[in-house]
């Protein structure tokens, strides 16, 4: 709020009284003052923007807190990072409003790491599976692994397995024996063969004493 455009509104008759126009100066930049703080505010209590003290009152809100509930075993100071703690902070905010299907957490996940793929097993029994592909920092695969990241419903186990893309295949293989009837199956992504073009030394199976084989290939 510009004080200026306020002290043009008063009338010529009292332009020159001097300690009016100081009054009223103060009174003005006082208020100005108490505007341009509240103008802050937003700003600095957004999830995009707060630091500090600041994004601590919005873990406050959301029911998250800076401090990890456990020390770390390398010694590594349990107080997240504004960064890693951002990120902690839009997951519990995912948690809080999700429906308890598994395409949200899809959403959730690909909002927080879209370069990695995750994918979710639910067996049946009270226990799920996430099985988690791509490169993750160190924080967030410390978030993941306490349960900070991926929703579940209560009482339900979450079981989480890493996997990891290798730059080369010398060896695809099997090798079957000891039963009359075989069957051996194998499903592939479609685009299989090229994403294993550059490397690919051997690949077979063994089959020994069947007396009936049943192979196929399908392509998913």
């Amino acid at each position: 709020m510009a004080i200026k455009q306020y002290l043009d509104l008063i009338t010529s008759q009292h332009w020159n009284k001097d300690k009016y126009m100081r009054w009223l100066t103060v009174v003005l930049e006082k208020a100005d003052a108490a505007v341009t703080v509240a103008n802050s505010i937003p700003d600095a209590f957004s999830l995009e923007k707060a630091v500090g003290v600041q994004l601590n009152t919005v873990g406050d809100l959301v029911g998250r807190s800076r401090y990890l509930p456990f020390q770390l075993a390398d010694g590594t100071s349990p107080i997240m990072g504004d960064s890693i703690y951002r990120v902690a902070l839009k997951a519990k905010i995912a948690q809080n409003q999700w429906d308890g299907t598994i395409p949200q957490i899809y959403e959730l996940w690909d909002d927080l790491f879209p370069d990695t793929r995750l994918k979710l097993y639910d067996n049946q029994d009270m226990t799920m599976k996430a099985s988690i592909r791509g490169e993750l920092g160190l924080e967030s695969v410390l978030l993941v692994t306490v349960g900070y990241i991926i929703p579940k419903p209560s009482g339900v186990r979450l079981n989480i397995a890493w996997e990891s893309e290798l730059d080369r295949m010398d060896y695809i293989g099997m090798c079957v024996s000891g039963t009359e009837v075989v069957t051996i199956q194998s499903e592939m992504p479609e685009d299989w063969w090229l994403s294993q073009a550059n490397r690919m030394d051997y690949q077979g199976i063994l089959v020994t004493n069947k007396d009936k084989i049943t192979i196929s290939s399908e392509a998913l």
